[in-house]
């Protein structure tokens, strides 16, 4: 895996702007030390030119410099055409009132001035990972299917034994709508993992049991859980002491105290990580006809839902009938939350017609195409359904015209607000 990244690492090329010499050349020390080719610059207006010349793959990029400014170079690499597709990070010691400029400046991250080793090892893993893989998406064919409909919120889990850390990532993150659940002991995120995988999770190092590097190990070792997008948040100094200074099995870490525009970030950033490789699974899944359907339990899966969907509005439309969606969610606290999402799909699959679909798009998430429901019929369908499945969230929404992707949005939007309302 190291002389993989090595070789990776090797061929691409990092462009340091700082005009203390000191400093620029303990950065250049570090980043060859991790394994990247480096192009040290002393101020905004030599860098500028070199990047038009040969643009570096990534620039990390002092905030205050003699002449052109940090700021100023940030701008124009992104307003650019040419160049604005590089990942610029900022070098600061201030505060997030400076972030707030950067990041409105267009930069796509900070480290601190020094950065530590770890940090700066991730952060730019993240960000050239991100870029590549963005790259990778937007060389599709001209003439390849049109991007997927929209699907649920992204899911982020929290390993929280108190629920503290929940509620304060809720109050942070609340515009973003995500959907963000919190889990209270180890053995029931690891069981939790292995049945619905969220999006992203986030634990601390320091934990009621153990320590947050030595659960991520642990995850790191099934192969169930082993490619799970983490980030770690710990407290000043534990990137050395308690998780090491060279080696780290988190995506990404992040230092207490945060910010809200820090957390954000990090959490984007992964996010969209997580995204693209799960478009890039999907491109080699949809290559063979029988991931269309579920082979536990017969349902059809969310390519088959996003496919669908469009065409069954659109005969709608011919014939004048609108097309309806129910969703369920299974709670985590349902008996039933163990995997049986076969015998929920059973379940459902009795109640449908020959003409309606039943769609499954995680172990415990469910999504029925009815042609030709609207809302009343729909009510109806929910409340024969309750009495038949454990408990769960139910959501409708029905009506006519080429309105695939705004039915969907608003299947996930209740199911969201219902997770946030309802106790589990």
């Amino acid at each position: 895996m190291d002389e993989e990244q090595s070789e990776t690492t090797e061929s691409l090329r990092v462009m340091v702007v700082d005009d203390d010499v000191v400093f620029r050349r303990y950065l250049e020390a570090q980043l060859r030390m991790i394994g990247y080719q480096v192009v040290p610059v002393e101020n905004g207006d030599a860098a500028w030119v070199l990047i038009q010349a040969d643009p570096p793959d990534l620039v990390l990029l002092d905030v205050f410099m003699p002449g052109m400014s940090g700021l100023d170079l940030c701008r124009l690499i992104k307003t650019t055409p040419a160049s604005q597709n590089i990942p610029v990070v900022l070098l600061t010691m201030l505060g997030a009132k400076a972030k707030d400029g950067g990041y409105q400046a267009g930069a796509d991250d900070f480290l601190n001035k020094p950065p530590h080793l770890l940090e700066l090892k991730t952060r730019l893993r993240n960000l050239l990972l991100l870029r590549q893989l963005q790259d990778a998406h937007a060389a599709v064919p001209e003439d390849a299917p049109p991007e997927e409909l929209e699907g649920p919120p992204a899911h982020v889990l929290i390993l929280d034994a108190q629920g503290h850390m929940v509620d304060h990532l809720k109050g942070l993150l609340a515009a973003e709508g995500w959907d963000i659940q919190g889990v209270a002991t180890q053995e029931l995120l690891v069981e939790r993992l292995r049945q619905d995988r969220p999006d992203l999770l986030i634990l601390d190092q320091d934990l009621t049991e153990g320590t947050g590097s030595s659960l991520i190990s642990r995850l790191r070792n099934d192969v169930t859980t082993a490619d799970q997008t983490i980030l770690l948040t710990c407290e000043s100094g534990a990137l050395e002491l308690q998780v090491g200074i060279w080696q780290s099995e988190a995506d990404e870490h992040l230092v207490k105290p945060f910010d809200a525009s820090e957390l954000k970030t990090r959490v984007r950033a992964l996010l969209k990580r997580s995204e693209l490789r799960r478009r890039k699974d999907a491109q080699i899944l949809d290559a063979d006809p029988s991931s269309i359907k579920d082979p536990n339990g017969g349902a059809y899966t969310r390519p088959y839902l996003y496919a669908s969907l469009e065409h069954f509005c659109a005969f709608a439309t011919l014939v004048g009938r609108p097309v309806g969606l129910l969703g369920y969610r299974l709670t985590a606290g349902s008996t039933m939350w163990s995997g049986e999402g076969q015998r929920v799909s059973d379940i459902i699959k009795r109640h449908l017609e020959d003409h309606e679909v039943l769609c499954r798009l995680g172990d415990g998430l469910f999504v029925a195409i009815l042609p030709g429901a609207d809302l009343g019929e729909l009510t109806q369908r929910v409340a024969t359904l309750k009495s038949k499945l454990p408990a769960g969230h139910y959501a409708t929404a029905s009506g006519k015209g080429k309105i695939a992707t705004s039915l969907l949005k608003n299947i996930w939007e209740q199911l969201r607000q219902e997770a946030e309302t309802k106790p589990r």
